[in-house]
């Protein structure tokens, strides 16, 4: 048993009785008699034996006062003896939760039963104890003060299934240096990348044959040939910069952008490109874009001071190494995020890049011309090859204006920093270590991570990325078997077809609608493993070794001007639907609305997502999940817009896009403001997307194997919620609340399986247990 604290009869009474009653009979504050009886219940199987008199004491002279709204600090004395000691943290709680802090304004009585509770990461802030009229506290606080201590206790699967599921894969679990955490992708990427290293670092041994090879070893060797670049240092590029220094005019400065997509293959301030035509998915069209955010649309508004001041730092240590004085450099960094800031503020938000309603706008090249009346875009597109129309594709249309705005004489100065510190932050890394070290210091401070990967790791991550059409074979014949190819497309066909008679069975959507609907099915493509055909992207293209006159520099400017060389060829030809979006050895999956079609590489096909000789449950569980979830992007939010041949195009009836409408609000509400680690929260609407296919990856799979003779549940939902197990620092927890359109994994596996009645019942979860959700309040719609 949970030792108790003895602790103090809480006696002195800060506020004026009276005031304070009358407040709580106007609010939803909660008594302190509710509080007690709340948290006698929630505590039995954490701390058997507890009673009600142990939970609260009362006054010197017995009165209990149970009518009295329980304040802050009455409220953590009754949680540390409804449960008693609570564990110290250790793996994912002990990096995620709050950091340890000075509590300055703990009351005396409550200061030795507040002890344990202030030191487990679930309470924040130096200031958290104020007892005054407005520091009651509410049902819903205390709910969410009970699921912090369910997670941190992680011993109840039907208070915290995730926690519980995932305790020892939490507990245990180590960031590894250079990360910012540790997920059961992660894990497997890492084991991945250590797979694929071990075929690079066999080549670049001696052992390359091949054109592919060769260009395997030249770049590997390259990258490590730190003795090369840091002699170097920013010599490849100081003739640019100078180019840039001497600049007195937009027309200058145009002048050496052309030089650098000439001589480098880049745009740095604004350029022209090539994307699938959103609604002609077989043909390319034109793109144009300019200057964006680094941190990201909300990176700014939202930045801690902690968060802008290592940015700061690592734009003027960047510039610093580029030449400039210390001083001008930090007045430059601060320009730059302010310049930054402003486009952001312009730029669509996260959730919306995704929204083809958002981001098809169409220019003619006169209307560009005119957002940029003092720049030659005749010329600018001209280095392209490709032919000029007047269909271009302008993604972020706020972001872009935004932009033009700074090409003027007026803002000169501002767009020369913008681009000397683009080709020093572009380029740093291909040079001296020193830019490398800059970058790592900036993740460290910015997501909380510690130490550095290996240089070997750093130098094989960057080649598989680069050479993957060479390497993806090789790492297919070793580690992929045919046998488990079949089994993943058998697993594939019948979680399709039960999702046909899913939306057959829909109460909400018409006839007319439906049979749409499992067109888009029907004609889904499938990818598994690998590419049927391999591409040879840098066919006939050298990269030189060291011994040849080559560097890392060289190599990564070959390889730059060898993509944009392939730019006009592709305009001419159809777009080729069987090309895949990711490399053999991805760990990942994905939907492509163009293409219609689902991608499952080799890298993810294994344990702890799916293993041949798992049950059947397991692997349901765990890839089925995972196919489950990408069928349903053809179906959410975003992906509803485009038809069976990966167009975007309405083939809804207006009464069936309604009632979709109203349920997707359901979906953001359910989601919304759902804590996932102390005092980070899920955003409902920026993760809408990735809750509607997680809801259906659920609900599809638990059919699938309800068509089971005698399915075991509890190995089902067991295995969906470990392969959502995760561990991130709690800066990168921050980070991904801002930016990441999946919800935590905390909530993928676990919240998300509460949408299941099935789930209730093979865990025997009631009202009142932590995850139970009253029927009335699940949602679902696929």
């Amino acid at each position: 048993m949970k030792r108790l604290f003895a602790g103090f009869l809480v006696f002195v009474m800060l506020i004026s009785a009276a005031p304070a009653y009358a407040a709580a009979a106007d609010t939803a504050y909660l008594t302190r008699g509710a509080a007690a009886d709340m948290l006698l219940s929630a505590a039995q199987d954490y701390n058997p034996g507890v009673t009600r008199s142990d939970i609260i004491k009362g006054y010197e002279n017995g009165d209990l006062k149970e009518n009295a709204p329980v304040t802050r600090a009455e409220a953590f004395v009754m949680i540390s003896r409804a449960f008693g000691q609570l564990p110290a943290p250790v793996g994912a709680n002990a990096v995620s939760g709050y950091s340890a802090s000075n509590f300055t304004d703990v009351p005396d009585w409550a200061t030795s039963e507040l002890k344990n509770i202030l030191s487990v990461g679930i309470i924040a802030g130096t200031s958290a104890m104020t007892l005054s009229p407005d520091e009651f506290i509410t049902k819903d606080q205390m709910e969410l003060m009970l699921h912090r201590v369910y997670a941190l206790e992680g011993t109840n699967l039907k208070d915290d299934f995730y926690a519980t599921v995932n305790k020892t894969a939490l507990d245990n679990s180590v960031i590894k240096p250079g990360y910012s955490g540790s997920t059961s992708f992660v894990d497997l990427g890492i084991k991945v990348d250590a797979q694929v290293a071990g075929i690079i670092q066999s080549i670049a041994a001696g052992n390359a044959n091949t054109e592919g090879e060769k260009k395997i070893s030249a770049l590997y060797n390259n990258i490590l040939n730190k003795t090369a670049r840091n002699a170097a240092g920013i010599t490849p590029i100081k003739p640019y910069l100078d180019a840039i220094d001497s600049c007195k005019t937009i027309d200058d400065l145009m002048s050496v952008h052309r030089k650098l997509k000439k001589e480098l293959g880049s745009n740095l301030l604004l350029g022209f490109g090539l994307t699938i035509d959103a609604k002609d998915s077989t043909n390319y069209t034109l793109t144009f874009g300019s200057l964006s955010a680094s941190l990201g649309q909300n990176g700014y508004a939202t930045a801690s001071e902690s968060q802008k001041n290592s940015y700061l730092k690592y734009v003027s240590t960047v510039l610093t190494l580029g030449g400039t004085k210390a001083d001008q450099a930090a007045a430059d960094a601060k320009l730059i995020w302010d310049t930054e800031a402003a486009i952001a503020a312009q730029s669509l938000p996260r959730q919306d890049l995704g929204n083809i309603d958002k981001t098809y706008n169409v220019f003619t090249m006169a209307q560009l011309k005119a957002l940029f009346p003092n720049i030659d875009l005749d010329a600018i597109f001209a280095q392209t090859g490709m032919k000029q129309t007047d269909h271009i594709i302008v993604p972020d249309v706020g972001a872009l204006k935004a932009s033009a705005a700074l090409f003027d004489q007026e803002h000169f100065d501002t767009l020369k920093l913008l681009m000397r510190y683009s080709l020093l932050n572009g380029y740093g890394a291909l040079l001296n270590d020193e830019f490398k070290q800059a970058a790592d210091t900036f993740q460290a401070e910015y997501l909380g991570t510690s130490g550095t990967i290996d240089d070997k790791e750093y130098a094989a991550q960057i080649v598989q990325n680069l050479l993957s059409d060479y390497l993806g074979q090789a790492y297919v014949s070793r580690y992929f078997s045919s046998a488990a190819k079949a089994d993943v497309e058998n697993i594939v066909s019948e979680i399709i077809g039960v999702y046909k008679s899913r939306i057959q069975a829909l109460t909400w959507m018409s006839d007319a609608t439906k049979a749409k609907a499992i067109k888009k099915l029907d004609t889904m493509g499938v990818k598994i493993g690998y590419p049927d055909k391999w591409d040879d992207e840098l066919s006939g293209i050298a990269l030189k070794s060291a011994a040849e006159g080559g560097s890392f520099f060289d190599n990564m400017v070959t390889i730059a001007k060898a993509a944009g060389a392939k730019y006009p060829e592709l305009q001419n030809k159809k777009v080729d639907k069987t090309k895949w979006a990711m490399t053999p050895y991805t760990v990942n999956a994905c939907y492509s609305s163009s293409s219609n079609s689902i991608e499952f590489p080799a890298g993810i096909l294994q344990a702890p997502f799916y293993d041949i000789n798992a049950s059947r449950e397991e692997n349901l569980g765990g890839i089925g999940y995972v196919i489950a979830h990408e069928i349903t992007h053809a179906f959410d939010n975003n992906g509803a817009k485009f038809d069976e041949n990966g167009n975007a195009t309405d083939w809804w009836t207006a009464e069936d896009y309604s009632a979709f409408q109203k349920l997707c609000a359901r979906v953001v509400a359910f989601y919304d403001g759902r804590e996932t680690a102390p005092g980070i929260t899920c955003d409902g609407l920026l993760t809408l997307s990735e809750n509607i296919a997680d809801l259906g990856a659920v609900a599809c799979v638990t059919q699938v194997a309800g068509s089971m003779s005698n399915p075991d549940y509890k190995k089902l939902y067991t295995s969906m919620a470990k392969i959502w197990y995760s561990n991130y620092t709690r800066e990168m927890r921050l980070y991904l609340a801002r930016v990441d359109l999946h919800a935590p994994d905390k909530i993928r596996g676990g919240l998300t399986l509460a949408s299941q009645a099935e789930f209730f019942k093979a865990f025997d979860i009631q009202p009142g247990d932590g995850m139970y959700i009253s029927p009335e309040e699940r949602v679902s719609i696929w």
